[in-house]
C-alpha cells in the first residue's frame, strides 16, 4: 500500500517520467520483502531483461554528458605518443571499456565522430588502414561486449536459459560472469589488435606516422573539468559496479531476494531524482562548479 501510495502521487504529480515510477515496484518490493525481484521481473518481461534496462539508463547518462568522448580523447592523448600501434591500441581499449556498460552497437556509434577527426588527419592514400581502423573499432566494441551481463543482448539469452534450466540454483551473478568473461574478452582483445596491426601497419608498403596528436589534446582540453553532472555519474556508476560485484556478501543481511536487475535499478533510477548543475540554486551552482 505505501509503494502504491507513493507511485499513485508521483503519477498525478509527474515528478518523474511515468515510465520510470513504474519500474519503483521493482526495486521497493524486494527491499521491503513483499516479492522477489525475479517474480516481480515476469510481470514486466523478465529478470534478464530489467538487468538490460539498467544497462541502458546508464548508457544514455553516459551519452548525455559526453564522458565517452572524454574517455576516448584522454586514452589517444595519453598513448599515441608510442605510436600508430600504441594509438591503436587506445581507441580499441577506450572503446572496449565503454562497450562493459554500453551496447556495442551503441558504443560504435559513440566513438565515430572520434575516430572520424582522426582518420581527417591522414594523408591521401591511406584508404585501406582508414577500413581496417574502423574495423578495429567495431571489433573492439564487439569484444568488450561480451565481458559483462550488460554489454550485448546474446548474454541475457546466456542468463536467460541458466535461469530456465536451472530454477533451484542461485542467480548467475554479475560478478560470476564478468570474472569468467573478461579474462577471453581481453585476450581476444590482444589478439585482434595484433592482427589489425599486422594487416594494416606492419605489412603496410608505406608507414604510417602519427605526426600531430595536438588535436586530440586540444579536444581533450576542450572538455575542461569534470562538470557536476560527470562527476554525480562517476559516483553512481562506481557504486552500482561495486554493489554488482560484491552482492553475494551483503544481499543476505539487507534483501536476499534482490537480484542484478533491481540492483541496477536501484542505482540508476536516482540518475532522474539528482538535478543537474543548471537547475540548482545559485548559490550551490557556484559550490559544486556548475554552470
Amino acid at each position: 500500500a505505501a509503494v502504491l501510495g507513493v507511485m499513485a502521487v508521483w503519477w498525478v504529480t509527474e515528478v518523474l517520467p511515468l515510465p520510470i515510477t513504474s519500474l519503483l515496484p521493482m526495486v521497493l518490493y524486494p527491499l521491503l520483502g513483499v516479492c522477489s525481484a525475479s517474480e516481480l521481473a515476469k510481470v514486466f518481461f523478465d529478470a534478464t531483461s530489467m538487468l538490460f534496462v539498467a544497462g541502458f539508463l546508464v548508457g544514455l547518462a553516459v551519452e548525455r554528458w559526453g564522458m565517452h568522448r572524454r574517455i576516448a580523447f584522454s586514452v589517444v592523448a595519453l598513448v599515441g605518443g608510442g605510436g600508430m600501434t600504441a594509438l591503436i591500441a587506445g581507441f580499441m581499449g577506450s572503446t572496449w571499456l565503454l562497450s562493459m556498460m554500453i551496447s556495442n552497437t551503441a558504443t560504435t556509434l559513440a566513438m565515430l565522430p572520434v575516430a572520424d577527426a582522426f582518420l581527417a588527419s591522414l594523408p591521401p592514400g591511406t584508404e585501406r588502414f582508414q577500413s581496417g581502423f574502423l574495423l578495429a573499432i567495431g571489433y573492439a566494441a564487439t569484444i568488450g561486449g561480451i565481458a559483462t551481463p550488460v554489454g550485448t543482448p546474446t548474454n541475457a539469452i546466456f542468463l536467460s536459459q541458466y535461469s530456465l534450466f536451472w530454477p533451484d540454483e542461485p542467480e548467475f551473478s554479475f560478478a560470476t560472469f564478468t570474472l569468467a568473461a573478461l579474462p577471453l574478452s581481453g585476450c581476444l582483445l590482444v589478439v585482434t589488435w595484433l592482427a589489425i596491426c599486422v594487416r594494416f601497419v606492419w605489412r603496410a608498403r608505406t608507414p604510417l606516422q602519427v605526426d600531430d596528436l595536438r588535436a586530440f589534446t586540444r579536444s581533450r582540453d576542450a572538455l575542461g573539468a569534470w562538470s557536476y553532472e560527470e562527476l554525480v555519474l562517476c559516483a553512481d556508476l562506481g557504486a552500482l559496479i561495486l554493489l554488482w560485484f560484491t552482492a553475494s556478501w551483503w544481499k543476505p543481511y539487507v534483501a536476499p531476494s534482490l537480484n542484478s536487475g533491481a540492483i541496477g535499478l536501484a542505482m540508476t533510477l536516482p540518475l532522474f531524482l539528482v538535478p543537474c548543475g543548471r537547475s540548482l540554486p545559485a548559490s550551490l551552482r557556484r559550490r559544486v562548479g556548475a554552470t
